[in-house]
């Protein structure tokens, strides 16, 4: 609905794009975080 909205109010779509590349990063960064701190709570155990 959201996208379909904005299309109707011409929002370019670029920024659309730039958003979800931009919540595709920090979901990855994340999980990065999430690995590495399992793997150093490993090596102490």
């Amino acid at each position: 609905m959201f996208v379909w909205g904005s299309a109707q109010r011409g929002t370019p779509v670029q920024i659309n794009v730039i958003g979800t590349t931009m919540f595709l990063v920090a979901v990855l960064l994340v999980l990065v975080s999430m690995a590495i701190t399992n793997r150093r709570n490993k090596v102490k155990a």
